[in-house]
């Protein structure tokens, strides 16, 4: 996976509103909303997500594959979830991030579809997939 690519979609996704990045060791989910304008730092291979309370640091080379993911919700009442997947060369996931739900309001209580929250998702969809080994799926 090209850590150039990573890199700007890092960018990308942190400076979309209502973002939600989850780290997942296998044994322990973190899920934590970055504030408004957090940008990402890279030093040598690593990039730093650092929010104030918390932070974490990805290694940019471990990223074998990034996906985009449209997804069934089986656990939530609302019918799908839009994220990005990166994996590592296991196949195993490294971290996600999640676009805001376009059947929650901004206080993530059950709303009406809101399209321009799809839109958010499919227009990053459209500008990464196809570049760099970045895929797009559904599940």
């Amino acid at each position: 996976m090209d850590s150039s690519i990573v890199k700007r979609l890092l960018e990308e996704l942190f400076a979309l509103k209502g973002m939600l990045v989850v780290v997942d060791s296998g044994g322990a989910v973190a899920e934590l909303y970055p504030p408004s304008g957090m940008k990402p730092e890279f030093e040598d291979d690593w990039a730093m997500l650092e929010a104030g309370s918390w932070h974490v640091h990805l290694n940019l080379p471990k990223v074998d594959g990034v996906q985009f993911v449209e997804a069934e919700d089986n656990f939530h009442s609302f019918p799908k979830m839009y994220y990005v997947r990166m994996s590592d060369d296991d196949g195993g996931t490294t971290i996600r991030f999640y676009f805001p739900n376009p059947w929650l309001d901004d206080e993530e209580r059950p709303a009406e579809f809101q399209p321009e929250k799809l839109r958010l998702f499919e227009e990053a969809r459209d500008r990464f997939v196809g570049r760099g080994g970045v895929v797009f799926v559904r599940r």
